[in-house]
């Protein structure tokens, strides 16, 4: 087993404004996240069990353990249920940590947008900020005024629902087993039209491009899924829907997954399948979980 501390992570987010580019190590407010890379569900279970960490008994919070790859061997878990346990205890964490980050981003838009209702102005610092985050999810910043800009920038940085995270993460992975989240630690079936910067799924039809998009670790396809479901025009139902409940309070996946009828060509018939997975886990149980702080 390799485990390791990382860099307080205030700094990594002001290095991500800088360069808003794909990160490895994620944000997690003063506190240093663990990251472990174990090729045997045995041995994640171990750390699993270094940190206390059972989903029935997460009262003192989440560990920020960050899980690079998903075992190899995780097939091979015979009982159903204690395979999708691991599952989740591999998940929960990144999508909490992925939503820390974008309350981070959140914080960020807010103190930017009370400087600009009482100055008139921002610092340079605050403009290279919102020109960075405006990058990140995709807002032009020549098209709209500043107080605009702000506005729909927060309509776009928010937190996605923890319960439906998980259930489209096992969807799309077949619970971390599948090819492509071996191979490309992609969770959640996200393509790229770059040649070369995937894998090529078989079958393809002939003059297609597109591959299945690969992610340096399981935590940068959470972020990516992430910045998708915040800023792809196909989501804005999505969006509009979780603008009508209170950032901070429990988002309930099962009402905002009627705004991903565009993630599948399946549609509707894909929605019910992502509302029942919710219903069928429990998943509802998990939606208020927070991160615990390490010592």
């Amino acid at each position: 087993m390799k485990a390791k501390y990382i860099l307080s992570t205030m700094l990594l987010l002001s290095l991500l404004l800088a360069g808003c580019r794909e990160r490895v190590v994620p944000a997690h407010g003063e506190t240093d996240v663990i990251v472990t890379t174990v090729p045997s569900y045995q041995g994640l279970q171990e750390t699993f069990n270094l940190y206390n960490y059972q989903l029935d008994r997460i009262g003192d919070g989440v560990p920020p353990l960050v899980v690079e790859k998903m075992p190899e061997d995780l097939y091979r878990i015979a009982e159903v249920e204690t395979r999708k346990r691991i599952f989740f205890k591999i998940l929960l964490p990144l999508i909490l940590l992925v939503n820390d980050e974008i309350l981070a981003e959140r914080e960020q838009l807010l103190a930017i947008q009370q400087e600009l209702e009482e100055s008139g102005t921002l610092s340079p610092e605050q403009v290279n900020t919102l020109e960075a985050l405006a990058s990140r999810y995709r807002v032009n910043l020549e098209k709209e005024e500043t107080s605009r800009t702000i506005e729909l920038l927060l309509r776009r940085a928010n937190i996605i629902p923890v319960d439906l995270a998980l259930a489209q993460a096992a969807n799309e992975s077949a619970w971390g087993t599948s090819r492509f989240t071996l191979v490309a630690n992609n969770l959640f079936g996200q393509w790229t039209f770059i040649p070369g910067q995937g894998i090529v799924p078989e079958g393809r039809p002939e003059g297609e491009i597109y591959e299945v998009r690969k992610f340096p670790t399981l935590y940068d396809s959470v972020r990516s899924y992430a910045d998708n479901l915040n800023s792809h025009n196909a989501y804005q139902p999505f969006r509009s829907l979780r603008a009508v409940q209170n950032t901070g309070e429990e988002l309930d996946g099962i009402v905002l997954a009627e705004g991903l009828l565009s993630y599948s060509i399946r549609g509707e018939d894909y929605v019910r399948e992502i509302q029942a997975m919710i219903r069928q886990n429990n998943l509802q149980r998990l939606r208020d979980v927070s991160l615990r702080k390490m010592e």
